[in-house]
């Protein structure tokens, strides 16, 4: 199986990221996720993923940080750069991965579109599937991290074996969760409007005061701190230790809105609901109970 409805550079997942992940995996499943196995990466990271069928949210953390240097690239480790991001004090969405099915023909015209590139990786991840047999995912990354924008640059990852990753038996979430349908950044608009231009040429276009890029496979947004405001009435922004622009929501499908607030009561998980007539309801977990993001669920149409 591979992923439905993806395309070049669209969102493929986020990479929420944690200190403790075994505490933070426990709050995914109070939600009413079914998180995949855990899993690690070869420069020291854990991760398991809440999987749909086009994208995923991947729940990371540092495990072995002797690790890093492992399949570094031009001086660039990836164990090291979340580690950074938590040593400064951070959680949350430190990064975001694009969808690739050829990760050599992206990095190239992504390069030549002028974002900086750290280079390529190449790796393996041993794995457990449903069924209980191991196996190995192959993955190809190219890093594009800017540093004046650290938390709110990308990669973009190109799955070798699709069905490793894209397992139906991890896409059966109790709360109805099937799919991400836009990541949102607290940021000046006109910061991210450059790098996403050069990504997305003509799809990025403004929305009232949120500039939004079409990635075909969700939106990313970057909104101000009014805006914000208005978007998220009554709940806490995720806590950050020094101002830059940086995610403060995934917004996610469901199926079914009352079968998500029937868990998140019978678990006492933090949220605040908005109606309106005019907008489709919503129910908002707090970044305290989500890894340090806002988890925006929508339902189905």
């Amino acid at each position: 199986m591979t992923a439905v409805a993806q395309f070049a550079q669209g969102i493929d997942h986020p990479l929420v990221t944690v200190r403790n992940h075994a505490e933070a995996l426990e709050l995914y499943r109070r939600m009413g996720f079914a998180p995949s196995p855990v899993s690690y990466h070869p420069w020291g990271t854990v991760t398991s993923l809440m999987m749909f069928p086009s994208n995923f949210i991947e729940l990371i953390g540092v495990e072995d940080a002797s690790k890093f240097g492992t399949h570094s690239v031009n001086g660039f480790c990836f164990g090291r750069q979340l580690g950074q991001f938590l040593d400064r004090g951070e959680e949350g969405v430190s990064l975001v991965a694009l969808h690739s099915k050829d990760a050599d023909d992206d990095h190239a015209r992504m390069a030549a579109a002028g974002l900086e590139s750290q280079g390529r990786i190449d790796f393996r991840r041993k794995m457990t599937l449903p069924d209980g047999r191991d196996d190995e995912a192959v993955v190809s990354l190219a890093l594009f991290i800017d540093p004046e924008l650290p938390d709110a640059s990308n990669f973009i990852c190109h799955q070798h074996r699709p069905e490793l990753i894209w397992v139906r038996g991890w896409q059966n979430h109790p709360n109805g969760a099937d799919g991400i349908l836009a990541i949102t950044y607290l940021a000046d608009p006109e910061r991210l409007e450059p790098r996403w231009r050069a990504i997305y040429g003509n799809a990025v276009t403004y929305n009232g005061a949120a500039l939004e890029a079409d990635t075909r496979c969700g939106v990313l947004r970057a909104i101000d701190a009014a805006t914000a405001a208005l978007e998220f009435p009554d709940v806490e922004l995720p806590a950050i230790t020094r101002e830059r622009p940086h995610a403060i929501s995934i917004r996610l499908r469901t199926t079914s809105l009352n079968d998500l607030r029937a868990i998140l009561a019978r678990n006492d998980v933090a949220h605040h609901e908005i109606r309106g007539h005019e907008i489709p309801d919503r129910v908002l977990v707090a970044p305290h109970a989500a890894g340090n993001v806002i988890l925006d669920f929508v339902q189905s149409i």
